[in-house]
């Protein structure tokens, strides 16, 4: 169904934006990846169980299972790019030097 890619690409920028935030961890990157998709299945988790208790929603195991698809499919993205991808630290943009290799 239609919502359950919104959920999809939901939680995986979810999943994204907090590896981009990790990313300069002095941690393994699978102790980085694995706490990114364990914070974020969680947090869906933790929405679907809370909206269980409201009248005007309601809980959805299936919900659950695509918003930690969308989790687990982000992070292999993540995995992924940073092999081709080079990331800077800057605090202005004036900072950032370009290396061009050829």
């Amino acid at each position: 169904a239609y919502s359950d890619w919104l959920h999809m690409f939901a939680y995986g920028g979810l999943a994204m934006s907090l590896a981009y935030a990790f990313q300069h961890s002095t941690r393994p990157e699978w102790q980085v990846l694995l706490t990114v998709g364990l914070m974020t299945v969680g947090y869906g988790a933790s929405i679907e169980l809370l909206q269980s208790g409201l009248p005007e929603r309601t809980f959805a195991l299936a919900d659950m299972l695509v918003n930690a698809m969308g989790a687990v499919v982000a992070v292999a993205a993540w995995r992924g790019l940073c092999r081709y991808v080079q990331f800077y630290r800057a605090r202005r943009l004036r900072d950032i030097e370009v290396s061009v290799s050829q």
